[in-house]
């Protein structure tokens, strides 16, 4: 039996909008490629990956969306930049496809194995985090 911690989709899908953010500056950095080390490719780089970090800040289900952001968007930009060659374009499109149906397909199968999985639950349970961080202690601690 395998035990998956309830991050550690969200952090392997965040790893993997890291590394193509890598990919983009690996195409641009060497000396004499047609794109240029600019703000709009370095930002890129790094933008997919932060807003799929704070999909692993957030609890799941919530947290599955800024992932799944992360990802399409790296693999819509990749695929309609120039500067890469036609097999990786093909290549990054299955590789879109498959990392975005394997968060489908874990988000289907742990709301079907947990009934209490929901968005109102994720919700509740960041603010009530936020209150605590906020407040200095839980929420309920009235021996103040």
């Amino acid at each position: 039996i395998v035990l998956v911690n309830k991050y550690t989709e969200a952090v392997v899908s965040t790893q993997s909008t890291g590394f193509l953010g890598g990919v983009r500056w690996g195409l641009t950095l060497p000396a004499g490629s047609k794109e240029s080390p600019d703000w709009r490719n370095l930002t890129y780089s790094v933008t997919p990956s932060l807003l799929a970090w704070v999909g692993v800040l957030l609890q799941s289900p919530l947290g599955y969306v800024p992932v799944t952001i992360g990802l399409l968007s790296a693999g819509v930009i990749d695929i309609s930049w120039a500067g890469y060659p036609p097999c990786f374009k093909l290549l990054r499109t299955m590789l879109t496809i498959g990392a975005l149906s394997s968060i489908f397909i874990l988000f289907y199968v742990k709301y079907k194995t947990d009934k209490t999985l929901g968005v109102g639950k994720s919700i509740d349970g960041f603010k009530t985090k936020y209150y605590d961080w906020k407040n200095g202690g839980t929420e309920n601690d009235e021996s103040t």
